[in-house]
């Protein structure tokens, strides 16, 4: 049992070494020259619905040769609303966090008149992420820097303040730059112009071309400019938008941020806190977005990067798309698995029923595992073949495996250690297999970028259980619990460390079931001081990694140290009454609650079954360990519901891996259980806390 550990261990540990390694290198900006004379002006340059595939040197050559010389990225422009239409975009800009503007898509308001203003100001006060409406005017305002606006109505709305707008508004930018220091400008030609009519969309590129060439002549050389598709256009789906920096802090490469976490990869609500830093000025803690920051490119031609930002569009749209019939498919997955449980548990034909738990609990890592195939190139029809495809590989390997076919535990370990593995793996390097994939992270959606996701911390903290307790079996109870401990200690780490993880709520709910499994294992009794020190434990574990993160440069904090920033200015409440609501919601819709409702049944037809002598426990599993473990990933499951704003999606993906692996643990039997034996009457006592 020694190989297990050392393997598992030795995989994890090298995996941590890496997240550092890649921390590291997030942690090195590149280093553009710098100008003389402290910062220079600030252009932001919004372009509603500008997208990669409208930039090409002969349709747009100036936009073309700037990106060949400019840091770049692919920018999500998610906002408050289903959709981020013109006016909407402008006021995410303006405030940094997802705002909303709940006008028609044609209509761009003026916050110079009070009505307009105040109700863009009502909206996203009763809105989800509270938006305050004029926060980059009021910050650049309370600095006493001069702000304009040129062109477009919706440059204007940009850079108002909460009060009304801050500049006079002038004819161009060079006559805005003899006064003002941020400079907002607007190209809406692209915005209503239908994309299937070519000879009018070339119009509008050519205009917003000529627009910027125009821009960069009047620019004086220590200027920042910044180039963002602010917006969809005023029908179609979501797609990923342009994102440009030039100037003295960014060169060629490629755009970054602490809000995604990925070369490449930023979001709208990042522009304001730019603006911010290029001024020298700290960003309110009420915006959810960071800086922009350039990083060296992987030396990869303008041409090839942003043929990757297209890719990352394509498979971003398809994704999203399939997700209506894919999750539901899932679904029945899990519940087609319960009803051929109970019928195979009636029936009394239950052979069957340990390769296909193994190939079920594989579902899920499968969906991950298929991001290595480009399977979007073709359509979204290919997903379905390649999760049945991976999920019965994997499963039916873990279960003709020769710890498998000896141990009633080994189909479940061996797929809880390649899922830590694959888990582990992913955020050590970047998270490449959570983008994109069914249940991780779509930058459409902009939910989470790096890290480790809501399901995926499900699949990592169900498979560790999963795994610690099947090492346990059969040790010592003082060594099967440290090693409980240990791998649980691995697992928290790799959930929780900003650099890998980064994950708040699933440290909270990971560190008191690993506590559950190695109390049941260890035999200890509990007394009524382990509560409470489990818990401050979990506090104390939690507020490190955070002040951990904290403790970085603000350009390189994600949302957990933003979060003690938060508590301090009273913003925390809002972030944490809004997770609750989306926690909530998934109790009242949602093909989660139908997959928790089937193992609910699951789990009562084996209480049931086993209560009358139709099911028990073979003899060579341990009843204290297995009871232990389903303890803990209860423990596991209703924690995470309860502090992640994924709420009932976490429970139903926690047993979406255990439930099936677990099921091997009974067989049919052939009247009521026996009694226990003396022995077994003192194991069960002291699991349960005798003395």
């Amino acid at each position: 049992m020694r190989r297990p550990w050392s393997v598992v261990l030795a995989l994890v540990a090298t995996c941590l070494l890496t997240g550092a390694m890649s921390s590291a290198a997030f942690a090195a900006p590149l280093d553009p020259e710098s100008a003389d004379g402290g910062p220079g002006a600030v252009v932001v340059v919004g372009v509603p619905d500008l997208r990669w595939q409208d930039v090409a040197p002969r349709t747009t050559p100036t936009l073309w040769r700037l990106a060949s010389r400019s840091s770049i990225a692919a920018m999500t422009d998610r906002s408050g609303e289903p959709v981020t239409r013109r006016a909407v975009g402008w006021v995410t800009l303006n405030t940094g966090t997802r705002a909303r503007a709940d006008v028609e898509p044609t209509v761009v308001p003026d916050p110079a008149d009070p009505a307009q203003l105040q109700a863009l100001r009502s909206a996203n006060e009763a809105a989800a992420y509270q938006a305050q409406v004029g926060a980059l005017g009021d910050a650049l305002r309370r600095a006493g820097l001069v702000v304009d606006a040129v062109g477009g109505p919706g440059a204007v709305l940009g850079a108002t303040a909460k009060d009304g707008p801050v500049g006079a508004g002038s004819p161009s930018v060079a006559a805005a730059l003899t006064g003002a220091d941020v400079v907002v400008v607007e190209l809406p030609q692209l915005y209503d112009v239908d994309r299937e009519d070519a000879s009018a969309l070339q119009g509008a590129l050519t205009a917003i071309d000529q627009g910027v060439d125009t821009i960069l002549q009047e620019l004086p050389g220590n200027t920042s400019l910044l180039i963002a598709g602010v917006s969809e256009g005023v029908v179609g789906p979501p797609h990923l938008h342009v994102a440009m920096a030039t100037g003295p802090s960014f060169g060629a490469g490629l755009l970054t941020s602490a809000s995604t976490g990925r070369d490449g990869v930023v979001q709208l609500i990042d522009v304001a806190p730019t603006v911010l830093e290029l001024a020298d000025l700290p960003a309110p803690s009420a915006m959810a977005g960071a800086p922009w920051h350039a990083i060296q490119g992987s030396g990869a031609t303008t041409a090839e990067v942003v043929a990757g930002f297209l890719d990352l569009d394509e498979r971003s749209g398809i994704q999203s798309a399939s997700v209506g019939w894919y999750y539901p498919l899932v679904a029945g997955t899990a519940l087609g698995y319960v009803a051929i449980t109970l019928l195979a548990w009636r029936r009394g034909r239950t052979r069957i029923l340990r390769p296909l738990g193994a190939v079920v609990a594989a579902v899920p890592l499968a969906g991950y595992l298929m991001q290595l195939v480009p399977w979007w190139r073709s359509g979204s029809w290919l997903q379905v073949p390649l999760t049945v495809g991976i999920a019965t590989v994997l499963g039916l390997a873990a279960a003709c495996t020769p710890w498998a076919r000896r141990n009633r535990w080994g189909a479940a370990a061996v797929l809880g250690a390649v899922t830590i593995a694959v888990i582990t793996g992913d955020a050590a390097t970047g998270s490449p297999l959570s983008l994109d994939a069914p249940f991780a992270d779509n930058p459409l959606v902009a939910g989470r970028f790096h890290g480790i996701g809501n399901v995926a911390f499900a699949l990592l903290g169900g498979a560790t259980l999963v795994l610690s307790a099947a090492l346990a079996v059969g040790r010592d109870p003082r060594r099967g619990a440290a090693g409980v401990c240990g791998l649980g200690a691995l697992a928290v780490a790799v959930d929780g460390l900003p650099f890998l993880g980064d994950d708040f709520g699933g440290v909270l709910a990971l560190l008191p079931a690993v506590a559950v499994l190695a109390f049941v294992v260890s035999r200890i009794h509990i007394s009524g001081w382990h509560v409470p020190a489990v818990v401050a434990a979990t506090v104390v574990t939690t507020g490190a990694f955070a002040l951990y993160d904290f403790s970085r440069p603000a350009s390189q904090q994600t949302h957990l140290g933003r979060f003690i920033a938060q508590l301090s200015d009273g913003v925390a409440g809002s972030v944490v009454h809004r997770k609750l609501n989306t926690s909530l919601g998934t109790f009242s819709a949602g093909w989660p609650r139908w997959i928790v409702l089937g193992w609910i049944v699951l789990a009562l037809a084996a209480w049931l079954a086993y209560r009358r002598g139709r099911l028990r426990a073979p003899a060579a599993v341990d009843p204290r360990t297995a009871g232990g473990l389903l303890a803990a990933l209860v423990t596991l499951a209703v924690l995470g519901a309860a502090l992640n704003d994924s709420g009932l999606e976490i429970t139903a993906f926690t047993f979406y891996l255990a439930a099936p692996l677990l099921v091997p643990l009974l067989e049919p039997g052939g009247g009521p259980p026996p009694s226990p034996s003396p022995e077994q009457r003192e194991v069960g006592r002291v699991g349960a806390g005798g003395p």
